[in-house]
């Protein structure tokens, strides 16, 4: 699938540096049957299986499995707070191909909302519906305009505006905590949302 415009992440208020679970290396697919494809920033992921090792297969023939990188798919709607929910978070430098078939340059300008090429491994950053975690996403991170929805729930792998919260015990969502324009280099970028990841404990 092609990048999203105006996509991006940023882990703003979190716990990461005491989990060690955190951040994942992750390969994403889509459609059906899977194959690899472009992932924008900020896609929100569940895992789909283990990614084997490439090239190392037991003696017996049984394939090796990485013990934490796995496949990612975008989250659908029906995700709960049983699902574990990653969001494609590459803080990685602009990939360009030469002109020469097989070569390819890092550069280290327009980094903003870098997307996951297909087929290269990526780091995924797990969200945590704890009501207190905050994210920052790009206002293409959204299925729709803002509008006057301060909560957001999650379908393929986008946040989805809406009235009110969801009432369901065990539903994930966002809510609003603000907005702004991102800063890239010294000018004013595309907007965001900054989103505190919340959990229905109790049915209302």
């Amino acid at each position: 699938m092609a990048y999203i415009a105006n996509t991006a992440f940023e882990a703003r208020i979190t716990n990461n540096s005491r989990d060690n679970l955190s951040h994942i290396a992750g390969l994403y697919q889509a459609g059906s049957p899977a194959a690899a494809a472009d992932c924008s920033a900020g896609l929100l992921c569940v895992r789909n299986g283990r990614v084997p090792n490439e090239g190392f297969d037991n003696p017996s023939g049984t394939r090796v499995y990485n013990e934490n990188t796995w496949f990612m798919n975008a989250a659908a709607s029906t995700v709960t707070a049983d699902d574990v929910i990653f969001a494609c978070d590459t803080y990685d430098t602009q990939l360009l191909s030469g002109k020469r078939a097989g070569l390819a340059y890092f550069v280290g300008t327009e980094t903003l909302g870098l997307g996951a090429p297909a087929g290269r491994y990526c780091n995924f950053t797990r969200i945590n519906f704890d009501n207190e975690s905050v994210y920052r996403f790009g206002v293409g991170n959204l299925s729709a305009a803002l509008s006057t929805n301060t909560f957001f729930t999650i379908a393929n792998g986008l946040l989805v505006p809406a009235a009110a919260a969801p009432t369901d015990a065990g539903s994930i969502y966002f809510e609003l905590r603000g907005t702004g324009n991102f800063v890239e280099g010294t000018q004013q970028s595309f907007g965001y949302v900054d989103v505190v990841a919340c959990k229905v404990t109790v049915a209302a």
